[in-house]
Parts: structure tokens; sequence; C-alpha cells
């Protein structure tokens, strides 16, 4: 577009000097006309173009020049510290101290269970909280309080002094822990005790006592930890000890692809008199 504008003023000023003769030539009667002077040519050269570029300029739209985009940076938020599951009071069961469930005590016996405790809330366990009864069989027991600060996800023993039925049979208690308000938390505990025999037994002067049961099929190994014994062709068992003798049962059978017992084990505590019926139901590994 330039360039042609660049010709139109070159013609214009090439033509300067032809008109500039002209008039130099014609004749003096003819009356006088304003002269053209090279000045007013470039002058008018200079605003033809003018003119010409700036109705080019009006016809052509403006070139829009794009506005910046604004990019929003997302970034991580502060990570919470809390407890495991985000909540302030929470308890998770850790493992049996003491008498583990299935344990054998003689009847009007007293014991002691404990369990450990881990604090997984976010709060710690203060003088107000404490391990409750819940359910089931009580046997003498009472509230254990948090002696000590307990600090989030730090373990605690809870201990309870109980006393073992008269009569026997299999007796189940359940505790949980209770926040200051007394309300209840986490997981809920269990004390599972199987009753002996009746006190007249515990009376004799026996030197020993003899355990027995059914677990299952024939060959089945029983430990009782001083000794083993295994099963007879009808899968039942029976093994003696010394009075007062305390230790845990396990029935097992074959190292490769073993069998699984329910339960797993018994725990006995002082085992004063015989006891029968012992039994642990055997199941076989997938294909035997």
């Amino acid at each position: 577009m330039q360039s042609h504008h660049k010709r139109r003023f070159l013609s214009l000023l090439a033509c300067a000097p032809v008109l500039f003769m002209l008039h130099a030539c014609g004749p003096s009667n003819i009356d006088a006309t304003p002269s053209l002077s090279v000045e007013a040519i470039y002058t008018a050269a200079h605003e033809t173009f003018s003119a010409q570029a700036a109705s080019k300029l009006a016809a052509t739209p403006p070139t829009r020049t794009p506005s910046p985009t604004l990019v929003t940076a997302v970034l991580p938020g502060p990570t919470l510290s809390s407890g495991s599951h985000g909540v302030c009071d929470d308890s998770t069961y850790v493992s049996d101290v003491t008498i583990p469930d299935g344990t054998v005590i003689p009847a009007g016996n007293d014991f002691v269970k404990t369990w450990l405790l881990r604090n997984t809330g976010s709060c710690a366990w203060s003088a107000g909280y404490r391990l409750s009864f819940r359910a089931g069989d009580l046997m003498g027991g009472t509230d254990a309080i948090v002696a000590m600060p307990v600090p989030a996800g730090s373990q605690s023993e809870f201990s309870v002094g109980l006393t073992a039925p008269t009569s026997s049979g299999v007796y189940t208690g359940q505790w949980q822990m209770k926040n200051e308000q007394q309300q209840p938390f986490g997981n809920i505990l269990t004390v599972v005790i199987t009753v002996a025999s009746p006190t007249e037994c515990r009376r004799s002067s026996r030197l020993e006592v003899t355990i027995s049961g059914h677990a299952g099929p024939e060959n089945v190994t029983i430990d009782y930890g001083v000794g083993t014994t295994a099963t007879d062709s009808h899968g039942d068992y029976a093994f003696t000890v010394a009075s007062g003798w305390s230790g845990t049962v396990t029935p097992s059978k074959a190292k490769v692809n073993p069998w699984t017992f329910n339960p797993a084990h018994r725990t006995y505590t002082n085992v004063t008199c015989d006891l029968r019926n012992e039994n642990y139901k055997a199941t076989p590994p997938p294909g035997v």
C-alpha cells in the first residue's frame, strides 16, 4: 500500500517541471493565473497521500490485541494432624495381656483380666476417662480409671479384677472405653472364660488332674507345653498334669497343608480338678 502512494507522489513530482514550462511559455496577454510552486505540488501530493492513507485506515477494522489470560494455581491445603479415624476419642484393641478368651478358670476363683489398648483418636485420655462394663457377665468387675494421661497414638494397659462364677459353663463380659462425658467409644473388649468343675474338686488331695476331650480326626497332636499326646482312632485325647497346673493346649495336624481348629488353643490357670469335654472342631485344608 505504501509503495502505491509513493509512485503517485513521484508521478506528480515528475510533472511539476512540465507544468512550470507551460506556464512560462504561455501568451502574455492571457490573464495571469496563480502559479503552482514546487512547494505547493509537494503539499498537494502529501495531502493526497495522507487522505488516501486515512481513508484506507478508516476502512480497515482495528486488530484486536488479546487480553492476557489469568491462570489460578490450585495449591494443596495444609495436612491436618489427627487420629487414624479423624475423631477426638477412639481406641483400638491391641492384645490380651492376661486371660486370653477361652481360658479355663476354677469355679469361684479370682483373676485379673488385662487388655492392651492404643489411643487412635486425636485427644489424650485424661483422668476422666475409664474402661467400663458394657454388657454380658459382670463377674464382680468395676471400672478401670485412667491413672496417667494417654497421649494420642500411645498404648496403655487396662486391668479389671474379676471372679469366676461358682457354676460351670462359659461366661462372657464386654467392656469399652468412655470419655469424660461418659460416652462410649472404640473397640468393644471381651473377657471369655470357661468355669471348671464345682469347688468340691479343689478340696481334693489329688496330686494330678486329667484334661480330656475330642479333637476331630485320628493323630491330631495335642501340645500342652510340658508334653504332647495324640488323638486316638475316634479322635479323642487325654493327658495328665500336676494339680494346680497352668498352661496352654494347642491342637495341630500336618505341617504341610495344616488343618485348622476352633478354638485354635485353650489357656488354663490353676487347674485343680479333672476337665472333660475340652473339645476342638477340626477343619481339613481344601482338597483333603
